[in-house]
């Protein structure tokens, strides 16, 4: 089954939910917690485990991207679905 990495962007950063098991592939290449973004990791509703990243914009570009190289050469069991965050009119 295919596991979805959810990455949404906003005008403070970035916010990534990604499989854990990514995760753990993203943490054993880019030291992350050195470099200001601290991983939560939560379940979903099925109980599997996954990794909430919060970022400031040129750090989320630099994981974007590397998401998307990964994604794409390497694992096909992952999809991207990028979202931009939508402010309400007054």
């Amino acid at each position: 089954m295919d596991e979805e990495v959810l990455v949404v962007e906003s005008e403070e950063g970035f916010i990534f939910n990604l499989p854990f098991s990514l995760y753990k592939r993203l943490a054993a290449e880019a030291d992350l917690e050195r470099e200001g973004v601290h991983p939560r990791v939560v379940r979903d509703m099925f109980g599997n485990k996954r990794t909430l990243l919060r970022t400031d914009r040129n750090k989320g570009l630099e994981i974007r991207a590397w998401l998307s190289l990964v994604v794409s050469e390497k694992h096909n069991s992952y999809f991207i679905t990028e979202v931009e965050e939508l402010k309400a009119q007054k």
